[in-house]
């Protein structure tokens, strides 16, 4: 009906009016109209799925490649793929470097999203009840932004920073680029837009009544933080938390510009082996291996979360 009106309204202008672009806009609704006569509902609705059905289906097909080139022994020398074998997957468990590397990333993917998702409560709050447009829309940017310079642009504005003769260490004398430190404090500032993100839906669910009703009978700030407040937001956290334990696993920039290669993660760990020493077969197994413990983890958590929630 819209569409129509919209057609009629414009074949009532003169045709010097029409310029090229806005014949085209008008070939465009006309399509539309004849192709929803045409074609059943049901199928349009399936059809407006293609383009989305399509771009899973170049990921599945992509970690199927990785899948089968990982169940093949590989000649690093010669460049060969050899005999279907569970050789790459049982010389990544008996490495003992892929251990050390795989540690350090379990540890500083459940340490970074606690610290990540403690700075976001605050934060997503103060978002949602500052009432002064300017502190929101400072709020905001300092949500978003981050977002759309990517990792390694802020990894390397971080750099600036805490690196050397940056003005952290300057005022306090600190090295903390090479360290597990900086490499720390570099997933916390990627981690913490996307934990507010998630955060966000399940603070603006909030019963604020039900924090009045608990300060009228006396309750104390803290009191109703805790025993209001969180509850209400245990499935945002319990998701956040999931989120950022994704992305930590993933980590690449951060290791390899503020830990200056020293404290790889398995993405650098991945790309050592798959460039470095040329066994892409090896390097399929690593990453079939990273996601498969990134999703057990996920689920882990969000089983955990679950079953928290019921009790």
């Amino acid at each position: 009906m819209h569409s129509r009106a919209v057609s009629d309204r414009w074949q009532e202008l003169p045709s010097d009016a029409r310029s090229p672009l806005w014949r085209l806009v008008d070939a465009l609704i006309t399509v539309r109209g004849a192709f929803g006569a045409v074609v059943p509902t049901r199928l349009s609705r399936v059809v407006a799925l293609v383009p989305g059905l399509l771009l899973a289906a170049s990921l599945v097909a992509g970690l199927g490649v990785l899948l089968w080139s990982s169940l093949h022994s590989y000649d690093s020398f010669l460049a060969v793929q050899g005999d279907l074998s569970l050789t790459q997957y049982t010389d990544l468990a008996a490495d003992p470097q892929f251990h050390t590397v795989l540690t350090r990333s379990l540890t500083m993917a459940v340490l970074a999203p606690l610290v990540a998702v403690a700075i976001a409560i605050p934060y997503a709050l103060t978002l949602t009840r500052v009432r002064r447009r300017w502190l929101r829309l400072a709020l905001l940017i300092g949500v978003f932004v981050p977002l759309l310079t990517g990792d390694i642009t802020r990894t390397f504005g971080l750099l600036v920073t805490i690196g050397p003769g940056g003005p952290l260490e300057w005022l306090t004398g600190l090295r903390l680029v090479g360290g597990l430190w900086g490499i720390g404090i570099g997933i916390v500032q990627i981690l913490l837009p996307a934990a507010v993100i998630v955060l966000l839906p399940a603070v603006l669910r909030i019963n604020p009544e039900l924090s009045a009703a608990a300060a009228t009978l006396g309750a104390k700030p803290h009191t109703v933080f805790l025993r209001i407040t969180l509850p209400q937001l245990r499935v945002g956290i319990v998701a956040a938390f999931a989120a950022c334990f994704a992305l930590t696993m993933a980590a690449f920039a951060d290791p390899a510009i503020l830990g200056r290669g020293l404290n790889n993660f398995v993405s650098n760990f991945l790309q050592d082996r798959y460039l470095g020493l040329g066994n892409p077969a090896q390097g399929a197994a690593i990453g079939i291996a990273l996601l498969l413990i990134v999703s057990l983890g996920t689920a882990v958590i969000l089983v955990l979360g679950r079953a928290r929630r019921r009790r």
